[in-house]
């Protein structure tokens, strides 16, 4: 008997674990799958909303409904693979009932089992007569009973029933959401229903369009006919247009001609006109003349007066008036004469004396030049007489030459003069020298070793 009611008491405690172990799994499981199935029926109105928007957004454009027959047809997989998911979460929670169920059935066989031990020791009491058995029953009541307080302390069915409660209230809680959820679906049904009664319409907006492209065709058919006969018009009035531009180009031609014609009978009027002003010149110049020959007219016949009123001092002084009268008479003929010989005298003049002007400058250089040569020939007799006079000076002055010597050689190779300068420190080297170091790519001073560029060498000449 014992060892049946330990036996008993162990079948009850593994049944209890059990028990918890289930519903553990089945709250978890619950709301594992509760959870997911909120979040998919969650998703579904944002899902419906998007497409919705879509389909107001893309109605009027009839190569995107293609793209939304695709996504409606996608989220109707997902509504049928989401159909099936509910399917398999109420056979799961199926399952899960029947389990308890059948724990429920284990406890209430297990409580059977209790009152049947009950029962049989209390026939062990009425049967048993000897003290001893009837002691070493006590004993064994005793322990029973401790057992069976056991039992009940470990089972605590009140805690148990409470669970089953919790559990029975999930479940109920389950399918409540489930009902929303069913509910939910056949709203997002009626939604899809909705969508393809739309896109049915978009489809009828498709044919009405095609409708109007093909309207639209026959319209640019008959403008493209009406554009053939304007490039027919366009042609022959650019032709027009080519004929008056060759005839536009000959006149052009003609002006131009007329133009050059124009321009060259102004340049023989300007000529004309030159010589008309030069042929006034000289009238006014020979005019000049005339009027200085009149003047002197003027004064010898006031000479002549003169001398007539003298007559009674001096006939013979008359005679001789007389004579140098005619004789002015004569050379006032001539003098026409000889101012034409004079102007070409003049002229001849004016050549001597440019020539002579000529040279008069290379007579100054030449002096010019004497007085240099005397200059340096004085330099060069103070420079004797100051060598007679002391020959230290000249040592010094020798060796200052051979300073200054060295100081214009290259400071690199001492042998070629200073003919190379860097622009960047100002050092004076030769140019072999600035070319090795440019080859070598050192491209440094030798002196100050500051970096140089090909193009900071620049030519000097001392």
């Amino acid at each position: 008997m014992e060892k049946e009611l330990q036996k008993r008491v162990d079948e009850k405690t593994q049944l209890d674990k059990r028990l918890e172990d289930a519903l553990r799994e089945s709250k978890l499981g619950r709301r594992e799958i509760i959870a997911e199935f909120k979040e998919t029926v969650l998703s579904f109105p944002k899902d419906m909303e998007c497409i919705q928007s879509q389909l107001n957004h893309f109605k009027g454009s009839p190569s995107e409904i293609h793209s939304m027959r695709a996504e409606v047809q996608y989220l109707s997989n997902i509504f049928d693979r989401k159909k099936t998911e509910l399917g398999v979460l109420s056979g799961r929670s199926a399952e899960q009932t029947s389990e308890i169920q059948k724990l429920r059935g284990v406890v209430h066989d297990l409580e059977e089992s209790d009152t049947e031990l009950t029962l049989i020791l209390e026939m062990y009491r009425r049967e048993s007569t000897d003290s001893r058995d009837v002691m070493e029953l006590r004993d064994l009541e005793y322990k029973a009973w401790s057992g069976v307080q056991c039992l009940k302390s470990s089972l605590d069915e009140h805690g148990l029933e409470l669970r089953v409660k919790a559990a029975n209230e999930a479940e109920a809680i389950s399918q409540q959401r489930l009902a929303a959820a069913e509910a939910e679906i056949s709203d997002l049904r009626q939604k899809l229903e909705v969508s393809k009664r739309d896109i049915c319409r978009s489809s009828e907006v498709l044919k009405s369009k095609h409708e109007e492209g093909e309207a639209y065709l026959s319209e640019i058919e008959t403008i493209g006919q009406a554009y053939e006969d304007m490039q027919t018009q366009n042609r022959q009035l650019l032709q027009q247009v080519t004929e008056r531009d060759d005839y536009n180009i000959k006149l052009v031609m003609e002006t131009t001609k007329n133009r050059q014609l124009q321009e060259t009978l102004r340049m023989e009027v300007l000529t004309m006109h030159q010589e008309m002003q030069q042929a006034s010149e000289s009238m006014n110049f020979y005019n000049l003349k005339v009027s200085l020959l009149e003047d002197q007219l003027r004064i010898w016949s006031e000479q002549i007066g003169i001398l007539l009123d003298d007559e009674a001092q001096a006939s013979v002084s008359l005679e001789s008036a007389k004579k140098r009268l005619t004789d002015a008479h004569k050379e006032s003929q001539h003098l026409g004469q000889s101012l034409d010989e004079r102007e070409s005298k003049l002229e001849t003049s004016r050549i001597d004396v440019s020539d002579l002007q000529i040279e008069m400058e290379s007579e100054r250089f030449d002096q010019k030049r004497i007085d240099e040569d005397v200059e340096i020939i004085t330099r060069k007799v103070t420079y004797l007489q100051a060598r007679r006079e002391g020959s230290s000076v000249i040592e010094k002055l020798q060796q200052e030459i051979k300073e200054y010597k060295g100081i214009l050689k290259c400071s690199v190779c001492h042998e070629r003069e200073k003919q190379v300068v860097i622009a960047k420190c100002y050092h004076l080297f030769c140019h072999t020298c600035i070319q090795k170091t440019l080859v070598n790519r050192q491209r440094r001073c030798p002196v100050c070793s500051t970096i140089f560029g090909p193009n900071d060498v620049k030519p000097i000449y001392i």
